[in-house]
């Protein structure tokens, strides 16, 4: 049985540990996998607070207090991506001009509960709505085009991925391959809501076991985005937090708002203690006034519920 100095000695090694990798993350040296810890920083904070109390429960407590100041400092530099998207989030002067239900949707290729997923769709549809994975609900695209006529993207089969449907006729429609990998994972389209335009920006990033891929991807989106004019709501399966620096670099260049609060999506299983690696943001005059979560359905990732609201220009 370990002796209490053993056990304060392993509780160190540990937090020493996990004090490199946090330091690691932050700097952002480009090291493999960078991306994934970053999104589970928050999660790793959690555990450092856990660490340093033991220790100083222990007889450590100038050690544990050092670990202690220096995961909050992990945690203030990741708050400080989150707080600049969120003062971007104050909503325009006057009432809303129209309003809309948007969901965004990994739905997973392959799903076994593909049907009961989009029965549950068209129970209680949204006015738009962004699906990755498309394949997972393919046979069943017919019935949804009962509730959501207008689609871009997944028209002809194949090999898809992304796909975009509406209530609402959809303008100016491109679907775009996603460099490096080239899959079809980036769409956008124009809708109108009761005269009001807005454009939706869908996209579904690499995994983040390729970081130098993600930021590749994400410098394209921008590039991309940055020339369409007017409101704008852009979700999607990000892969990554928002308090990873390539989504922080994207929502900075692009002016993008979050919603109310960041919605763990992944994994299924750990529900609100997961992590928000499926997003939502809007942009101008569009502002996302609830963002919340469902039933997974099935799928390896929760959807994201959004009431977006476009205002007047000014």
């Amino acid at each position: 049985m370990l002796s209490k100095a053993e056990f304060r000695g392993g509780v160190l090694g540990v937090s020493a540990i996990l004090i490199v990798v946090l330091l690691l993350v932050s700097v952002r040296p480009g090291l493999p996998g960078e991306l994934l810890l970053q999104s589970l920083r928050l999660h790793l904070i959690l555990v450092g607070l856990g660490l340093a109390l033991l220790a100083m429960a222990l007889g450590a407590r100038w050690r544990g207090l050092a670990v202690l100041l220096i995961v909050l400092a992990s945690g203030a530099h990741a708050a400080l991506f989150v707080w600049d998207f969120h003062a971007r989030r104050a909503a325009p002067m006057g009432e809303p001009a129209a309003q809309f239900r948007f969901l965004s949707f990994n739905v997973l290729s392959g799903n076994p509960r593909a049907a009961e997923l989009v029965d549950a769709i068209i129970a209680d549809p949204p006015d738009v709505m962004l699906v990755m994975e498309t394949p997972g609900i393919e046979p069943y695209l017919d019935r949804l085009a009962g509730v959501l006529p207008y689609r871009v993207g997944c028209e002809a089969g194949g090999r898809c991925d992304i796909s975009l449907h509406s209530r609402f006729p959809i303008a100016d429609a491109q679907l775009r391959l996603l460099p490096p990998f080239g899959p079809e994972r980036v769409v956008t389209g124009r809708v109108s809501v009761d005269g009001h335009g807005v454009t939706i920006a869908g996209l579904h990033l690499s995994k983040p076991y390729f970081d130098q891929a993600s930021w590749i991807e994400l410098a394209f989106i921008r590039r991309l985005l940055r020339d369409i004019e007017g409101p704008m709501v852009v979700a999607g399966d990000f892969n990554a937090a928002p308090w990873t620096e390539p989504v922080a670099l994207l929502g900075e260049e692009l002016q993008l708002a979050p919603g109310p609060w960041p919605i763990a999506t992944w994994p299924v299983l750990l529900g609100p203690l997961g992590v928000p690696i499926d997003n939502m943001f809007s942009r101008g005059n569009a502002r996302l006034l609830v963002l919340e979560s469902g039933d997974s359905h099935g799928s390896n990732h929760r959807p994201l519920w959004a009431d977006v609201a476009l205002y007047p220009e000014p």
